[in-house]
């Protein structure tokens, strides 16, 4: 069936279908952006490594690491059953080499907390090295996050647009962010990113050999994070809208059986993926005999993980439950300004060429995975917004369409976006994690607006270090939000109420925070706005004082003298 269907194709449809603007480009076909796409890649690659020596381990890395040494010791997912293990696993393929890793034994009644923490902070000296090693499967997946933006752009609008996309995703903020950790938010929109370009290619020629791998691209997606559950209605809304318009793609001119029987072979193949990950388990979910049971239970552990939504902060106003408006916002203050210019540009763009057909295998992913996340209840951060971005740096990337000799100053417009991109990501290194924009007045007041992974995610323990190195201090009073051992990068302190350590549960404030003695207190922003804490003003004294210094954007510095305060005049 699937050979006739392909014979049947071969004679009447293009291999790589048109988008009305530009004739198809052949990636065969080599050029100078092709060229200049390599070095951009080097470039990103070394921001990556530079900015991973540069922070410390994150909240949410020595979960996944753990997670995934688990995982390899027992072929149990038991451990954080909420997230799949592929980027988990992928994350600790470093650390095999390791003969001298000592993996903890687990209890049933040991948390994923206790047990990450004696992984990497009790058991083994050499933690913040386990976690530098953990985090180059992730910048490997960011680099081919960017040949697969690349090649796509490239195929759609040609290689001058594949370049001005590589442009935007090498030298975005939180692309950079999240590309250097151990963590699956890059995973999962590395994955997605190439399960939609797979099915995009099937769909311009259908042929058995691509439904394959449009089906394991899918299938690998769904085991990088269960968020990318998504991709099967958007996948299936894409073919839909492609049949129901005018004829695009070589899949539109598709019997309904023969489309049926290639969605079959995509499906078959997403379940082997998936299969291959977790193992050829057959179980029993609810009472009833499920194939890949790991996942199904993962998936509904997940889904009550986010309908019980999470302690969140926008705008200084605190809730459990979120806000509607909290991604847009988002969206807002932490995607670079000159990326936002330009996207509108690209909507402008379409609209006045009637091309807007040919970008919906674009534009429907991020219609509606942003509106699942407005519908969302679990609001921590930006970085479950990066799925959306590749797709929207690919839409971007046709404003270099733009004819230059008949609209200079147009491309002279898109060029100075462009440069205004690098320049202000470029004067945020290496403090990506903290980026906020213009409009919410740049790194040092995203506090006031966004906090958690937006801003302080415990990455700032080498940058507080060398402060105290500078400033030849000793120790500090230490409010940490954060999973490291601070010690572990050579900090000295005196523990103050923090989180996930240290936790003060209390409605009362504590003396030391209602009249804090003569100290350096070094105090995350998180835990200055009481992010985690049964008092939200639990550190309000120091909310009113100004800070001495800001560490990376994320610590808040306070020198106290109570002697020099109480009398002014000494």
């Amino acid at each position: 069936m699937q050979d006739s269907a392909n014979k049947t194709l071969g004679n009447s449809i293009d291999p790589i279908v048109t988008t009305g603007t530009q004739p198809p480009h052949n990636l065969k076909h080599w050029c100078w952006a092709d060229a200049a796409s390599i070095l951009l890649l080097i470039v990103l690659a070394a921001q990556l490594l530079l900015i991973s020596r540069r922070n410390s381990a994150t909240y949410d890395e020595q979960y996944h690491i753990a997670n995934g040494i688990y995982f390899l010791r027992t072929g149990d997912p038991g451990l954080i059953p909420a997230h799949p293990p592929l980027i988990e696993v992928l994350v600790t393929l470093p650390l095999l080499a390791n003969r001298n890793l000592i993996v903890p034994a687990r209890e049933s009644t040991v948390s994923s907390l206790a047990y990450s923490d004696q992984l990497l902070w009790r058991l083994n000296q050499n933690g913040p090295s386990i976690v530098a090693r953990a985090r180059l499967p992730i910048i490997g997946l960011t680099l081919v996050l960017a040949v697969t933006v690349y090649a796509w752009t490239r195929q759609l609008f040609g290689p001058t647009a594949g370049l001005l996309t590589l442009t935007l995703l090498s030298f975005d903020p939180n692309i950079l962010a999240h590309g250097n950790l151990a963590t699956n938010d890059m995973g999962v929109t590395c994955f997605a990113t190439l399960a939609l370009y797979a099915f995009w290619r099937w769909m311009t020629h259908p042929t058995g050999a691509r439904a394959v791998i449009a089906g394991l691209t899918l299938g690998l997606a769904q085991v990088a994070k269960f968020s990318a559950v998504y991709l099967i209605p958007v996948l299936m809304i894409i073919l839909v809208t492609d049949r129901i318009s005018k004829p695009t793609t070589g899949a539109n001119r598709l019997t309904a059986k023969t489309t049926v029987a290639y969605l079959v072979v995509i499906a078959a193949a997403a379940y082997c993926a998936i299969s291959v990950v977790y193992g050829f388990h057959v179980g029993t979910l609810q009472g009833y005999r499920f194939p890949a049971r790991e996942y199904l239970a993962g998936l509904q552990a997940a889904t009550t993980l986010i309908g019980g939504g999470k302690d969140s902060f926008l705008l200084g106003a605190y809730s459990r439950t979120g806000w509607w408006y909290y991604f847009p916002v988002a969206f807002a203050v932490k995607t670079p300004l000159p990326t936002l210019i330009l996207i509108g540009a690209s909507c402008v763009f379409v609209y006045r060429r009637g091309t807007w057909r040919s970008t919906l295998p674009l534009l429907i992913p991020v219609v509606i995975y942003f509106a699942i996340c407005l519908a969302s209840t679990f609001d921590i951060g930006y970085r479950h917004l990066l799925p959306i971005l590749p797709c929207l740096f690919i839409f971007t990337g046709q404003l270099a369409l733009i004819d230059w000799k008949t609209s200079r100053l147009r491309t002279a417009a898109v060029s100075a976006m462009v440069v205004w991109l690098i320049t202000a990501s470029v004067g945020t290194f290496p403090h990506y994690l903290t980026f906020f924009n213009e409009i919410a007045g740049g790194p040092d007041n995203g506090y006031k607006i966004l906090v958690d992974s937006n801003l302080d995610w415990g990455q700032d323990l080498i940058g507080l270090r060398k402060y105290m190195t500078q400033e030849n201090l000793p120790s500090v009073k230490l409010s940490y939000h954060g999973t490291a051992d601070p010690t572990a990068y050579g900090v000295v302190y005196e523990p103050l109420p923090s989180y996930p350590y240290n936790q003060w549960t209390g409605d009362t404030v504590p003396d030391i925070l209602l009249n804090p003695p003569s100290g350096v207190y070094a105090i995350s922003a998180n835990n200055l706005q009481g992010l985690r804490f049964k008092n939200h003003d639990l550190y309000a004294t120091f909310r009113q004082r100004k800070p001495d210094a800001i560490v990376g954007h994320s610590i808040f510095i306070y020198r106290i003298n109570r002697v020099v305060e109480r009398n002014p005049t000494q």
